[in-house]
């Protein structure tokens, strides 16, 4: 979504698409309108992986372990499943490294630090929703998918 001659600003962000019992968690998003997967911006001197955790914390309550997709390590960095470039407003875009991760500990929120629904859905149920983004339908069935080949 860029204006001729006008560079967008961009921003990273870090998604986690927590995938349990064959059924993936999304969050409402109060702008979107549309659930999507809980995640959120890069801090500063953040790497992506740890944002992907911290926000899957804050979001949900839930402490994750990411899977890791990568065959080669590079110092430790977890492979992300997924980047993409998302058009946010007019001139802002998150370019968004998605991940798949597993619940190892917490307890899950009633809602998200936002106040928003959290909820899970299976695959018939991503199928069936109008209520979740295209895109993010297609990434939460690979990832159940993914998790269910491990």
């Amino acid at each position: 979504m860029e204006k001729e001659g006008i560079k967008p600003t961009r921003e990273f962000v870090s998604t986690v698409y927590i995938v349990d019992n064959g059924k993936v968690l999304l969050n409402f998003h109060q702008f979107i309108k549309k659930f999507i997967p809980v995640g959120g911006h890069i801090e500063k001197d953040e790497l992506p992986c740890e944002a992907a955790i911290r926000e899957a914390k804050e979001e949900s309550g839930l402490d994750i372990e990411l899977i890791d997709l990568g065959k080669l390590k590079n110092r430790n960095l977890t492979q992300n499943f997924n980047i993409q470039l998302d058009d946010i407003k007019q001139g802002h875009q998150h370019i968004n490294l998605s991940y798949i991760g597993k619940i190892i500990g917490g307890k899950q929120l009633e809602k998200s630090d936002r106040d928003t629904e959290l909820k899970w859905f299976s695959p018939e149920d991503i199928k069936n929703s109008n209520e979740i983004l295209d895109n993010t339908k297609e990434l939460a069935l690979k990832a159940i998918e993914i998790m269910g080949n491990l």
